[in-house]
């Protein structure tokens, strides 16, 4: 019986020790295992720590006690809910550590420079179901009447047929997987809308408490056409408010708008195309109605994005005596009264 009792005790003392022993195992193997394959693994919202590891367990392989062990040694750790990926060579506890951390992201910008149209913005996209969606998204009546919900600011508008003329000019930053996806062409829309709003708010509370504000009485249609013309036709912020009251006096007063640069829209060539198609033909054709050289009313939309500095110009234009103005070889403006004048200055700076 004694003999028995001390195999038993023998027995115990075994299994103890091996126990200890894979124990101590489990615990070198979660402490400096590395890892053999690269792999992804997310860790979604609202999932405990313990599913957690549970499935990170199964996914590099550790077996039910080593992962006990790893979940004893991280069960009061706050890990972020997000999908990761590792490269070969971590071990476990570097990958834990990373779970802690929120991953530094990785954002591609996207820029809507003022004087795009919707034929520029969607000449960027990177395919072409993105840009056919693109164009199709931004005339589509129930996608605009959805947007006119969420952002009230639309409904001050005339008809809206297109948003393209509140995406708002200006950098943007996505992540390299949205610029890819389908719904991106949504995501660019509703965030440049958003930011237009955002923008123009704070001019129109202002304007509503300034007695100066839009003293030619636009509305907000006119106001946003004539400063999308003023984006293309004065870079300097300097002059825009000038160019801006000749603009409105010529519109009011129904004489010849003449900003050469609109007719481009209604030829639907991109921005960067547009001088090389102003010649005598199109100056001269009645049946492109953005063609302000031939007909006398402001265009029937807007041209291109306009910026706040554009809008703020319209606003508060800079009065004066001038009717026309013109460019230099240098890009530099020069204004005068008469057509006399202006016809006179055509040859001293443009021809010669």
């Amino acid at each position: 019986m004694q003999i028995k009792w001390n195999n038993l005790k023998i027995i115990s003392v075994l299994l103890i020790l091996f126990f200890l022993g894979y124990m101590g195992w489990c615990y070198n193997k979660v402490d400096k295992v590395n890892i053999e394959k690269s792999f992804c693994f997310k860790i979604e919202k609202w999932t405990n720590n313990s599913v957690i590891i549970s499935d990170f367990c199964n996914k590099i392989g550790l077996n039910r006690l080593c992962c006990k062990i790893l979940k004893y040694k991280i069960w009061d750790k706050k890990l972020k809910r997000w999908k990761y990926c590792f490269e070969t060579g971590l071990s476990i506890n570097e990958i834990i550590s990373r779970f802690e951390k929120w991953p530094p992201a990785r954002y591609v910008k996207f820029t809507i420079y003022p004087w795009f149209t919707k034929y520029d913005i969607a000449s960027k996209l990177s395919s072409e179901n993105l840009k056919k969606e693109f164009l199709k998204l931004v005339v589509d009546k129930d996608f605009i009447d959805k947007l006119k919900r969420k952002f009230i600011f639309l409904n001050e508008f005339w008809e809206i047929k297109s948003l393209e003329w509140f995406l708002y000019p200006d950098t943007y930053y996505f992540r390299p997987e949205d610029l890819k996806s389908i719904l991106f062409p949504q995501l660019l829309i509703k965030t440049s809308v958003k930011n237009f709003w955002q923008k123009r708010k704070n001019i129109w509370y202002k304007c509503k408490e300034d007695k100066q504000c839009n003293p030619y009485n636009l509305t907000p249609y006119e106001i946003l056409i004539i400063a999308s013309i003023i984006a293309k036709e004065e870079p300097n912020s300097k002059y825009k408010p000038l160019v801006a009251d000749v603009l409105i006096r010529r519109y009011k007063n129904w004489w010849l708008i003449g900003a050469d640069r609109t007719l481009c829209y209604g030829l639907k060539v991109l921005s960067k195309d547009c001088y090389k198609n102003i010649n005598y033909s199109t100056l001269n054709d009645k049946s492109n109605v953005y063609n302000t050289r031939a007909i006398k009313w402001l265009p029937p939309t807007p041209v291109w994005n306009p910026t706040t500095g554009d809008i703020e110009a319209v606003l508060y234009p800079q009065k004066n005596n001038y009717r026309y103005y013109l460019h230099d070889k240098n890009g530099n403006i020069h204004f005068w009264k008469t057509l006399n004048e202006h016809n006179a200055n055509k040859a001293k700076y443009l021809w010669n």
